[in-house]
């Protein structure tokens, strides 16, 4: 055992005088092994990741946050306040991000037919264009994953996460 290691059990043994070193390793392997967070985050970046690099290579340039619009504008047009609400953040934030995507020509605003002072957002042909290779970027990334793990079992993953999801935020009413 080096010298640092040594001194690092001794160390333990001090601040924690009730609790032997084996017990504190028990809990944290414990925690390790319970802990969703590791295996969600790392699957979460490599989806994005995987969309970004497959939008890019068809063309598109994207940031991240502009998913919040995207995901949430109806293919009829939504308004402003109605993204906002749906993607849990401000009527600003919300309008500076579809002014960053009506600047890069995937969306443009008409005025709102029920209410001449609103605006409604509305996908371009790029927006639309984006959503269809959206959607084969996506097909390509299900099918990667269900190449490791089969696709009954991807299925059976996505729902489940789904179902916590839901559960957990009418558990804690939480915005998903």
């Amino acid at each position: 055992m080096t010298k640092n290691k040594t001194q690092l059990k001794a160390l333990l043994k001090t601040l924690h005088k009730t609790t032997e070193p084996m017990q504190l390793e028990d809990a944290r392997q414990n925690a390790k092994q319970k802990s969703l967070l590791h295996p969600l985050a790392w699957l979460a970046t490599d989806f994005r990741d995987q969309i970004r690099a497959g939008l890019r290579a068809k063309g598109h340039l994207l940031e991240p946050s502009y998913a919040g619009v995207i995901i949430h504008l109806d293919l009829e047009g939504s308004r402003l306040t109605d993204l906002a609400d749906r993607a849990g953040m401000t009527k600003q934030a919300m309008g500076k991000l579809v002014d960053e995507l009506e600047a890069v020509g995937y969306v443009y605003r008409i005025a709102d037919p029920i209410d001449g002072r609103a605006k409604v957002v509305c996908f371009s042909n790029a927006g639309i264009k984006l959503l269809q290779d959206s959607d084969t970027v996506v097909t390509e990334i299900w099918q990667s994953y269900a190449d490791l793990i089969g696709e009954a079992n991807l299925i059976k993953l996505r729902d489940q996460l789904q179902d916590l999801a839901a559960k957990v935020k009418q558990t804690r009413k939480l915005p998903i």
